[in-house]
Formats: structure tokens, C-alpha cells, sequence
């Protein structure tokens, strides 16, 4: 009766435990899935959101501009002004607005409001900051002008992008709304020129800057007009050049964001979720229409930077699995009675257990070589958008102390071999160059630092190639360096291993002749792809014994220095952006099972063996086959360190740790036998609890040793 009671007790506390675990593990599946859900969504929502309010913030701006010249249109219109009013109104009205560039009238061939026999319409521009009057000549045809023809026969409306001639203040795009005026003959109205209000693209740029964007370390804007021309991008070359989206992705056969921008233009809200393959990164596109004059405003973000880190996706995966594993455990318990201790059924409790820690220790091996996001904290260099909105800190904070901005000298790197020299040393060959822009990099020195060599006699540096292309002046070396590493050999053998090669300008520091800081981008025009798994800047040749390379990219890593390195009259350097190239590597795992985890595994077994078989009789037959392992186990973990070439100790050799923990039970099991042959715990079922908890006991303590190092 005694005995039924305490197995009812048994039973329902299993029972309980199974419900617990059970719920534990599907809380934790549950909770990874709404988190990276909910970071999904949220990042999506704030893309859309600050899509909608740079919509409604750009709106705001050229309706004012867009009401100031159809309300001057039709005051002409009806004749409320004279010339001189309408000077003095266009001088008030660019005055007003500091992101105007010009605000001016053009009148019909013909028509003349001017006394002046050489000058006709004001015309009032913005340059340096600072409004001039300018005037128009009597003979210039306006009509050459397309924006003037457009409005004259379509009515007012806002304009596409475009370049002023050689002559004019005004050098970089513009864009501009365009209402026409009349003189009114009866019932006819007769055309008499167009007010013109207009922005340069710089302008709409300060704008857009001033909204303060919250787009993450990835995500950026760009505005484009009705007909596609970038408006506004964070890459300014786009602007300058006035690149047509739906031209690049007509000419990219990327027939989704086709679609998408087509749609937008067309004045429909649009996302998709697109792959570039030049990153090779996912990125969520929201476009927002605006209702004022069908230009989009677009947000991009990277979807990887909002995926959970590996860190936090490692440590729910390892929880909720391991619950999930005791359900298993206690479930098995619970349907074969094991409770009861009939020695079959506990077999079957002890192998089913030994496995679910084995499949556990197999899923956080693969969690551990799975795919890295490096996004979330890394700052991965993957196109000119990112370039300029890291550095945006290093821009501000010149111009705070009235210094120049900084320069930035264009690099590239292409490594031709590798190879690690020592735990902390790495061997490196290939080229680095530089690129130099006439007008712009006068006065500075050519060249590069390496910080992180080993010594001046580790690095040779050879000019290589030397040539101007244009106003374009390149130069490369040849380079073979040793380079000093921070390499964390402690997951071995299922590590990585980040090689980083840190480069600075000879001029790191601010310029005493120039008084500028000079930073080092990436020369992201010398890669057809820039994609991290395609693996840039990598020699396709280059193999590194026992290692598989991953991903190649360019990261920036934030320094601080307490020196000014002796230069006077410079700032001390906080949170400073260093070009660094990164190489991933990834541990080759298989040799390493054949050779390592192979012979330890037969070491097992046998102990296992000689527990199963161990009596009185043989227990000194034990005791010699223990100090045997004893010495294959040291000579194992001696050869491993001499592989490995790390000082602490690595994941790997916990499990010669553990094995002479069990060699040692198994001895004092033996001992025991000799000098206690009588002992309960030893006499029942034939030494059975020891067999029985053997497999289990051990695989869950390497499960909580691997829990320990990768959690």
C-alpha cells in the first residue's frame, strides 16, 4: 500500500513536471517567434512612419513655396502689383524661406516691364547663403526652356530636375514649381511669362537632414520626382548625376522594384521585401507618394539588422530546447512506468535520455557554425549610404569647431593569401589602393598605415601601380605584413575566426596645412559585387588550411585615443571611425570529429564496457585499464594544445576533463568492489544504478559544460 502511494506520488509529480516543461518549451518557441516578429514589424512601422511624416514634412515646405508663386501669378494676372511691388515681393519671399534657391519672374517674348534698355525680370538667387538680385536679358528666349514651354501649355505644375547653363551661380540640379500669368483681353487670356520658384538639390538635402531620421545604422531615405530622378539620396552622387531609378532598375532587370516604383509614381503606397544581390542582403522598400506633386519618398532598411542577434537566438533556442528535452525525459518515464524501477524499462528511460542530451549538445554545435548576422554589431560597409551616415558624426563635429570637413580617400584591398602564423598572428599578402581626386586631395600625402603589424620588419610595402585616369589619380602596392590578431580560441573547434586588417591614412591625424581630419571609405566602384558571402576582396585561390572563409566586408570600428600624438593645435580623438577589412573564417569541423571526438568516444564506450563487466574478481583488472586511458587521455589533450595554440582553456578539453572525472568514478567503483564487496548501492541489480546512470549522467554534464560556453 506504502509503496502505491508513493509511486501515485511519483506519477503526478512527473505529470506536473511534464506540464511545466512542456509549457516552458512552447513558451520559449512562442517567444522567439513574436520577438523577431515584433522587431520585424516595428522596424517596418518606424520605416512607414518616417516615410508618411518626411511626406507630410516635404508637403508642408513646397506648398508654401507652391501657394507664394500662384498667389504672385494671378496678382499679375489681375494687375494688383506693379514691377516694383513685385520685386520687392520675390526678395521677401526667398528671404523668408532659407531652402529657396531662386524666386523669379520670365516674361513672354514681347512682353518688357523693365525702363532698362539691356535688363528684364528680377530674378532673385541664393548663393553662398546670402540673396542677390539678378536680371534676366531682354533677348533670351525663354521659350528654349522646357520647363518654361511645359508650363505655358500645360499650366502650373512642379518641374523635373535639371542643370542651369555654365554661366549661371546656380551649378549643381534644381528643381522648381512654375506658374504662368496672363494679360487678361476679354474673355482671352494672353500669356505673359512664368514665376518661378526653385530649389537646389543640395537644398532639398538640408531639408530632408534637418528631419532627423530614425532609420537604424542601415536604413536611409531618397525622394524621387514624378518621373523617377532621385530628388534626394543619401548617396549625393546619385543626385548630382541625376540618376533615374526606374532606369537602373530597368537596366538591373530587378522587375519587382520596377513594379514597385512604377506603382508609386503612379500615386499608390508600395512595399516589398527585395534581395540585392550586389549586398546580397534582404531589404524592406516603403515608397510614399505625395499628394502635393507625385513625387515618392522612399525607406530603405536592411532587414537583417532588425533580425534578433545570435547571442539572444542562442540563448532562447538553447532554453526552450532544453525544456522541450526534459518533457521528452519525464514523458518517457511517465508512459513506460519507469517510476516503478523494473530494470527493462529503465534501460529504455536511460538510452531515450543519453540521446536527448546528445541531440541537444548536436543543436547548439549547429547553432554555434550557423550563419552569423554581423548586421546587428557589426558596422558593415555595404554601400556609399552607410559610408556617408557613419561618418555624419565626424562631419558635424567639424563644422561645431569651425574646421573644414573632412576628406575621404577611396581604398581597396584584395588579399591573395592568408595564413595564421600563431594564436595571435596572422600572415598576409595582396594589394591595397588608394584613389586621389584633382582639386580635392591636393597637398595630402599618398599612403597608408597599417597599426595592428607586428613590427616595421614585418610589413613590406611595394608601389605596385602608379596612373591618372581623368582627374583620378591611383595608386597601389603590393603589400606582405604580419598582422596581430585578438583571436578568441575559446568555442574551439566550433569557432570563428574574425581576421581584421585595420588601415589608416598617413595623415590620420587633423592636417596643421589643411585642418582636416582624413578618413579612410571604401572603394566600393573597383567590386562588381559587394555582397560579404561572395566574399570581395578575396583572391578565389586563396585556401586556408583547415578553415572555411565565410563572409569579406568592410566594417568601420569606433577608437578612442587620450593623445594628440604631438601634433599641436589639434582635438583628441572620441569615438574615431577606422577602415578595417574583415575576414571571416570558419572552423572545418569534420577532421576534427574523425580525430578527436572519434577516439574519445571509443574511450567511452570501453569504460563503459569495464563497468559493465566489472566485478570483485576483476576489479584490479579495472584499476590497471583506468591508468591506461589515464595516459591516451593526457597525450590527446597534449597534442590538441599543441594544434590549438591557446593559452586558456578551450571548449574541447572540457570533454578530457569530464572523461578523467569518469575514469576516476570508474576507479573508486573498482576500489569500492575490493574493499567493500558488501555495499548495498553495488550489490543491487548487479551494480545496476551505476550502469543505468553512466550514459545519462555523463552526456548532461557535457550538455551543461556546452551550455555553459555558448550560452
Amino acid at each position: 500500500m506504502e509503496k502505491n502511494k508513493k509511486q501515485k506520488i511519483v506519477f503526478f509529480a512527473l505529470l506536473s513536471f511534464c506540464g511545466i516543461t512542456l509549457a516552458l518549451a512552447l513558451f520559449g518557441f512562442y517567444t522567439y517567434w513574436h520577438t523577431a516578429q515584433q522587431r520585424l514589424q516595428k522596424a517596418k512601422n518606424q520605416a512607414q512612419r518616417e516615410a508618411v511624416l518626411t511626406t507630410l514634412e516635404i508637403e508642408n515646405e513646397l506648398r508654401n513655396t507652391q501657394d507664394n508663386s500662384l498667389t504672385l501669378a494671378n496678382s499679375l494676372t489681375t494687375g494688383e502689383i506693379n514691377d516694383e511691388e513685385l520685386s520687392a515681393q520675390l526678395q521677401q519671399k526667398i528671404e523668408k524661406n532659407p531652402y529657396l534657391a531662386t524666386f523669379g519672374v520670365a516674361y513672354d517674348a514681347g512682353v518688357s516691364r523693365s525702363k532698362s534698355p539691356k535688363l528684364d525680370a528680377p530674378v532673385y538667387l541664393r548663393v553662398n547663403n546670402s540673396v542677390q538680385l539678378g536680371q534676366q536679358e531682354k533677348n533670351d528666349d525663354n521659350t528654349k526652356y522646357p520647363w518654361y514651354r511645359k508650363t505655358l501649355q500645360d499650366g502650373a505644375s512642379w518641374g523635373e530636375p535639371y542643370r542651369r547653363s555654365q554661366q549661371s551661380l546656380l551649378t549643381e540640379p534644381i528643381v522648381g514649381f512654375y506658374a504662368p500669368f496672363y494679360r487678361l483681353q476679354g474673355k482671352e487670356k494672353l500669356p505673359q511669362g512664368v514665376i518661378f520658384s526653385e530649389y537646389s538639390l543640395s537644398q532639398i538635402q538640408q531639408l530632408i537632414n534637418s528631419l532627423k531620421l530614425e532609420l537604424g545604422k542601415t536604413g536611409y531615405a531618397f525622394v524621387l520626382s514624378k518621373n523617377g530622378t532621385f530628388v534626394y539620396h543619401t548617396i549625393t552622387d546619385n543626385v548630382k548625376q541625376q540618376n533615374n531609378l526606374v532606369e537602373i532598375a530597368a537596366k538591373q532587370n530587378n522587375k519587382q522594384l520596377l513594379a514597385l516604383v512604377k506603382q508609386a509614381l503612379q500615386g499608390k503606397e508600395g512595399e516589398a521585401e527585395l534581395f540585392d544581390e550586389t549586398t546580397g542582403q534582404n531589404s524592406w522598400f516603403f515608397l510614399q507618394p505625395t499628394k502635393l506633386n507625385n513625387w515618392v519618398v522612399g525607406v530603405v532598411f536592411l532587414k537583417q539588422e532588425v533580425l534578433l542577434d545570435d547571442q539572444t537566438k542562442r540563448q532562447t533556442l538553447i532554453l526552450s530546447c532544453l525544456a522541450l528535452v526534459w518533457f521528452f525525459i519525464c514523458l518517457s518515464v511517465l508512459m513506460l512506468r519507469a517510476y516503478e524501477f523494473r530494470p527493462s524499462r529503465v534501460w529504455i528511460v536511460s538510452s531515450i535520455s543519453s540521446i536527448l542530451f546528445a541531440t541537444e549538445i548536436g543543436m547548439i554545435w549547429k547553432l554555434a557554425l550557423g550563419d552569423r548576422n554581423y548586421i546587428t554589431n557589426h558596422n558593415v560597409l555595404l554601400n556609399q549610404a552607410q559610408v556617408d551616415k557613419l561618418l555624419a558624426p565626424q562631419v558635424k563635429l567639424n563644422k561645431n569647431l569651425n574646421r573644414k570637413p573632412p576628406l575621404y580617400v577611396p581604398t581597396g584591398i584584395f588579399i591573395q593569401s592568408l595564413e595564421f602564423e600563431s594564436a595571435k598572428k596572422v600572415f598576409m599578402t595582396g594589394y591595397i589602393w588608394q584613389k586621389y581626386i584633382k582639386g580635392i586631395h591636393d597637398g595630402l600625402t599618398r599612403g597608408f598605415i597599417m597599426p595592428d603589424a607586428v613590427s616595421v620588419n614585418d610589413v613590406q610595402v611595394k608601389e605596385a601601380y602608379h596612373y591618372t585616369q581623368g582627374n583620378v589619380e591611383v595608386i597601389g602596392w603590393y603589400v606582405e605584413a604580419t598582422v596581430l590578431q585578438n583571436l578568441d580560441y575559446s568555442h574551439y573547434p566550433f569557432d570563428y575566426k574574425d581576421v581584421q586588417i585595420r588601415l589608416w591614412h598617413s595623415d590620420f591625424n587633423a592636417q596643421s596645412n589643411l585642418n582636416r581630419q582624413v578618413f579612410l571609405t571604401p572603394d566600393f566602384e573597383s567590386y562588381k559585387i559587394i555582397n560579404p558571402s561572395a566574399h570581395p576582396g578575396l583572391d578565389k585561390r586563396l585556401v586556408l588550411d583547415g578553415w572555411q572563409i565565410e563572409d569579406s566586408f568592410f566594417e568601420y570600428l569606433y577608437a578612442t585615443y587620450d593623445s594628440n600624438f604631438g601634433i599641436q593645435n589639434t582635438i583628441f580623438k572620441t569615438n574615431v571611425p577606422e577602415l578595417n577589412f574583415n575576414i571571416t573564417t570558419k572552423r572545418q569541423v569534420i577532421s576534427i570529429f574523425i580525430s578527436r571526438i572519434g577516439p574519445l568516444f571509443v574511450v567511452v564506450v570501453m569504460l563503459f564496457a569495464m563497468l559493465v563487466i566489472a566485478d570483485r574478481d576483476k576489479a584490479m583488472e579495472v584499476l590497471a585499464a583506468c591508468a591506461g586511458f589515464i595516459f591516451i587521455v593526457i597525450l590527446d589533450q597534449l597534442s590538441l594544445r599543441e594544434q590549438v595554440l591557446a593559452k586558456e582553456l578551450v571548449y574541447f578539453e572540457f570533454f578530457y576533463l569530464v572523461i578523467y572525472f569518469y575514469i576516476f568514478l570508474i576507479t573508486i567503483n573498482a576500489v569500492l568492489m575490493l574493499v567493500k564487496p558488501d555495499l548495498k548501492l553495488l550489490q543491487y541489480q548487479d551494480n545496476l544504478i551505476a550502469k543505468i546512470f553512466y550514459w545519462p549522467s555523463l552526456m548532461k554534464l557535457l550538455l551543461l559544460i556546452t551550455i555553459f560556453i555558448f550560452f
